[in-house]
């Protein structure tokens, strides 16, 4: 019976709105916080239920995660559970956590998030790295990131290769305005340059990077909740996924001679045959973590 109380009282406090009149909080500690609300989400069949729930806390108490874990007997103020309460509704509502906590990590930067403009995820870290790895050992030249987004890919490779000139292009007035927010973070990104358009916008790069949109329609119509919530434009790729990746081929410039793409699942064979007649040779089709073939790099004399 206790424990049936302890359990109204913390959906209370912690998940209902706030009362109209004040009352006690109860003594919660982080341990059954955790606890608790682990079990909560997970009935909301959200994944990865505990560490969600300890990434929220650790934003709120402004920790590191895992300094939780030697925190575990200390008593939350009711101005953290204020505060936690209407992100764990977000998060049981699949609000994907990088738009609740407002940021994420790529590649050793912090880029801030906001609903509007799709999610870096870590496979696109595995194409940065491919490409730097490939373009560390050519002469110096211009970069083009066509879909920037948050500024991920572009950030990512012009702090690694300093001598590149790197611009990123993006559609979205919404994404450029954040990228540009990411941009002023660090002055190591100043030289960057970011355009408001699609695809080339009359440059004539040297190399060309690219997360584009690649799921198919049948993908778009079982995306999993939290996917749903990121913007179709960045996600849609059409019927089979590679419409915005056909238009970047027919519209290369000559003086494009290296090409890096992250691609959707069973797309690396099509879009292979698709730059061959480009004069791509040879052409690279690498897996990501999972072995799964996902990425393209393309060379051309």
């Amino acid at each position: 019976m206790l424990r049936f109380l302890c359990s109204l009282l913390f959906r209370y406090f912690l998940v209902s709105p706030p009362p109209k009149s004040p009352l006690p909080f109860p003594c919660l500690k982080i341990l059954e916080l955790l606890e608790r609300t682990t079990d909560y989400l997970a009935k909301q069949g959200v994944s990865s239920p505990r560490l969600q729930v300890e990434l929220l806390l650790a934003h709120v108490l402004k920790l590191p995660r895992m300094q939780l874990y030697l925190q575990f007997e200390r008593e939350l103020a009711p101005a953290d559970l204020d505060a936690l309460r209407p992100l764990v509704k977000r998060r049981a509502e699949h609000e994907p956590l990088q738009y609740i906590v407002g940021s994420t990590a790529f590649l050793g930067l912090t880029l801030d998030c906001k609903p509007g403009v799709l999610i870096p995820r870590p496979e696109t870290e595995v194409l940065v790295d491919m490409a730097q790895a490939a373009l560390a050992s050519k002469p110096a030249g211009h970069l083009l990131d066509i879909g920037t987004g948050t500024g991920a890919i572009a950030f990512a490779l012009a702090l690694a290769l300093p001598e590149w000139s790197v611009t990123a292009t993006d559609i979205s007035p919404e994404a450029l305005a954040l990228a540009q927010q990411n941009k002023s973070k660090d002055p190591g990104l100043a030289r960057v340059d970011l355009v408001l358009g699609p695809l080339f916008n009359g440059l004539a790069p040297d190399a060309v990077i690219s997360n584009p949109p690649y799921l198919t329609d049948a993908e778009m119509s079982s995306l999993p909740p939290e996917v749903q919530k990121e913007p179709t434009l960045a996600l849609h790729g059409g019927p089979d996924g590679l419409n915005i990746v056909r238009e970047i081929i027919a519209e290369l410039p000559d003086s494009v001679k290296f090409l890096a793409f992250e691609l959707g699942v069973n797309q690396t064979e099509t879009v292979a045959t698709l730059l061959a007649p480009k004069g791509f040779t040879p052409i690279r089709r690498e897996s990501d973590l999972a072995g799964i073939e996902r990425f393209i790099l393309a060379e051309r004399v």
